[in-house]
């Protein structure tokens, strides 16, 4: 395949004193989503690169770093970094992204087939991983999720209520619902309404085996192999603000991670 190069004058400079390895990483990897860096192309040499971004060639050399192990750029030893073909994205397990976003990076069309939101009493489980008050409410949202149609997710999100306490307002079940179904993300939902930014999380997953309900759910038979995830989400200051459970239909998606020698 030829390679192309890229036009130096397409890449802006870094903002004045932001030099951070993950700020730069940013940057570069907003112009490969919105196509200003095109799959295939060649970046400029690391020495050029760093002038063009204005940033040291130690901070450029960590954001190229960071977005090798993310799969948006590849580096071939004497040839040089190249722009992936098909970058990682959502689907490589060290990068936190929604389930819409899942869905969109394997080009399909997110949807929602089954949506309720209501407000639970915390089970002991929550109250753990919460870290919430014993006797205390969350709610719960429950949604089937399609790509292109086809059910490939059932999830249960569960939010603290005091997460939703924003300006002396509480949003209510509706007011959730009524997002959810126009914009189908809840990470949108935290960012937007809430005006509240997922820092960080932690998952765990398993394979596991369909019930009776999640087969259902899902259309497929009773026992079949699903993948679990099991997810909790943390705010700037690492208070836990979201705990997610997703079934995935095993055959709908291929997740990768990025493992050094």
């Amino acid at each position: 395949m030829e390679r192309k190069m890229i036009n130096s004058n397409l890449i802006p400079q870094v903002q004045d004193g932001a030099s951070l390895p993950e700020i730069v990483s940013e940057h570069l990897r907003a112009m490969i989503n919105d196509g200003t860096l095109e799959p295939g192309t060649r970046l400029p040499n690391e020495p050029e690169l760093a002038k063009i971004l204005n940033v040291s060639r130690s901070t450029l050399r960590a954001a190229l770093d960071r977005l090798t192990r993310e799969g948006f750029v590849r580096r071939r030893r004497g040839v040089g970094t190249f722009v992936a073909n098909r970058p990682l994205v959502v689907n490589n397990l060290n990068i936190n992204a929604g389930v819409t976003d899942l869905i969109r990076s394997i080009d399909a069309e997110p949807g929602i087939a089954e949506l309720n939101v209501r407000i639970e009493s915390a089970s002991s489980r929550l109250i753990k991983h919460l870290e919430i008050e014993p006797n205390s409410s969350v709610i719960f949202v429950e949604r089937v999720r399609t790509a292109d149609g086809k059910r490939v997710i059932f999830s249960h999100d569960s939010i603290p209520m005091h997460v939703l306490r924003t300006a002396n307002t509480i949003y209510q079940v509706d007011e959730i619902k009524q997002f959810l179904e126009e914009k189908q993300s809840i990470y949108a939902f935290f960012e937007e309404v809430l005006k509240l930014q997922v820092d960080h999380a932690i998952a765990w997953l398993r394979p596991v085996t369909a019930s009776s309900e999640t087969a259902k759910k899902l259309g497929v038979p009773i026992g079949s192999g699903l993948l679990y995830f099991e997810q909790l989400d943390f705010d700037s200051t690492g208070n836990p603000i979201l705990l997610t459970d997703e079934y995935h239909v095993a055959e709908a998606f291929t997740f990768t991670v990025y493992r050094e020698g």
